[in-house]
């Protein structure tokens, strides 16, 4: 979508937008850093953007560029890194093979931003990748696709296609260079605050996954502060209300606690681990050590115990597991029927799905029923103009407006045989997504044969990160149902 005119304007004159307008036309970078960069070490950043600021006054970098130029530069920096000249005459090369570029693009962006932002910008959204997503799904800002974790020059580059798909939205909706850093970075994360639904409810857990702290998490993880949440590494497929488990890495080597995910898995081109998750709902558990764990007659034999806990993050935990280790706890001492259990979404109408079109004929559509709806309401596989005039089929469309290229739905549901992670839940989304911002949906629903998920518009768009799922099994309940009957039963 457009950003709307009249909202941006009367934030432009307002005190907070002026004074945040005006930090990116006069400020000190160091200051915007501290303001904005989120958990960047700020003494270290500070003299380091000083230095790229002299380095930026050398000859080596031209005053003016044009767009391929500006891509040439960040190819350089990729291929060769950075070389520094310290105050105190010292010369320090960063080879990129052995500097993490990809922690030290909010420095090396605002470096960039301050000698060419009309093609660069600065990236502050450090362990906050899921807060750019929403952004990207408010607004309408067409992300690229993000790399896989193994290519690292290419996850580098994706900070130059993020530049070009904010230069792309920031001529769509006339902003200056200046003014779209003040949107990105206060605008739209307190618009989206106050605008959007907060679900705190979290899905039933299917999944359990294993994570590590180290030296560093110890103090975090002890604390006794109510609520507690963090950023985490985690696997990518986790998905929110996931069972997280937490083992202490050496020296203490034992499970410390139980977690809930609180977000999807997200893979950040950024993070130098790539994949990670938002975790929140300790619960410390009476420890079970490694080598309780390598003594266990059921646990001696999982590989992952028989390689010393290595490479725990992300590990995915089966209920068996589970089970047992609830045993463990138990038998040092500690109590676990308070502890999240898993939730089994099979039942019996599973049994006869085998494919996309049994999703609708035996899940969507007996639902449709129960909600009120007749075959009337809806249209499958229509027709939609799109784009340069491509056609498109959402598999359910609940017309409002049925005048041929300006049809608008009230709802859209779109059917798939199984989504087996949350790639293909994303890519699903975006599909969905594109149909709904066409005919302007209320609601989007995305259904396989194991549960639905439900997007309510927030504003002008809708947020993947903020749905309600509900495994099909579930809708057997009263409360469950009413819930459901409640945002997209007929009114």
């Amino acid at each position: 979508m457009k950003l709307n005119k009249f909202i941006w304007d009367i934030y432009k004159k307002s005190e907070q937008g002026q004074k945040v307008i005006d930090q990116f036309t006069n400020g000190q970078l160091n200051e915007i850093l501290e303001q904005y960069g989120g958990e960047l070490d700020v003494e270290y950043t500070a003299d380091f953007i000083v230095d790229l600021i002299e380095l930026s006054e050398t000859p080596k970098l031209p005053k003016e560029i044009n767009l391929e130029e500006a891509e040439s530069l960040f190819e350089r920096i990729i291929a060769s890194g950075i070389s520094i000249k310290y105050k105190d005459g010292g010369i320090e090369n960063y080879d990129p093979k052995e500097f993490d570029l990809l922690e030290h693009i909010p420095v090396i962006s605002t470096w960039l931003y301050s000698n060419y932002p009309e093609f660069f910008k600065p990236y502050f959204f450090k362990h906050r990748f899921h807060l750019m997503t929403q952004i990207a799904d408010y607004f309408g800002i067409n992300l690229p696709e993000v790399p896989l974790k193994r290519y690292k020059e290419e996850r580098l580059r994706y900070y130059w296609r993020l530049c070009l798909a904010f230069i792309s939205f920031q001529e769509e909706n006339k902003l200056t260079g200046i003014e779209f850093c003040a949107f990105l970075y206060d605008f739209a994360p307190n618009y989206i605050s106050e605008n959007v639904q907060n679900i705190s409810e979290l899905p039933k857990p299917t999944q359990i996954w294993l994570v590590g702290g180290n030296k560093v998490d110890f103090t975090f993880l002890d604390s006794d502060e109510i609520g507690k949440t963090s950023f985490w590494q985690g696997n990518e497929d986790t998905k929110r209300g996931d069972i997280i488990i937490m083992y202490c890495l050496s020296p203490r080597s034992f499970i410390h606690s139980i977690w809930r995910a609180i977000t999807d898995g997200i893979a950040d081109p950024f993070f130098h681990y790539f994949s990670s998750i938002y975790i929140s709902e300790c619960q410390k558990v009476e420890a079970v050590s490694l080598n309780d764990l390598k003594e266990d007659g059921y646990f001696s034999k999982n590989p992952l115990v028989r390689k010393n806990l290595q490479g725990v993050s992300g590990y995915p935990f089966s209920f068996e597991d589970y089970q047992h280790l609830q045993k463990l706890i138990f038998k040092n001492g500690g109590i676990t029927k308070e502890l999240p259990q898993l939730y089994s979404p099979i039942f019996s109408k599973n049994a006869n799905i085998n494919n996309e079109r049994d999703v609708e004929v035996f899940l969507i559509e007996p639902l449709l029923f129960e909600l009120g709806y007749t075959n009337e309401h809806w249209v499958r596989q229509l027709s939609v103009r799109m784009g340069r005039g491509e056609r498109n089929f959402p598999d359910y469309a609940f017309l409002t407006n049925k005048e041929i290229n300006y049809e608008e739905a009230s709802m859209l549901i779109e059917a798939k045989y199984l989504i087996k992670n949350n790639k293909e839940l994303e890519d699903t989304f975006k599909q969905v997504w594109s149909y709904g911002q066409r005919l302007t949906a209320k609601v989007l629903v995305i259904a396989d044969k194991i549960a639905i998920w439900i997007y309510q518009r927030q504003g002008d768009s809708y947020d993947r990160s903020k749905y309600i799922k509900k495994y099909w099994g579930e809708l057997e309940k009263p409360d469950d149902f009413k819930e459901i009957m409640r945002i997209i039963g007929l009114k």
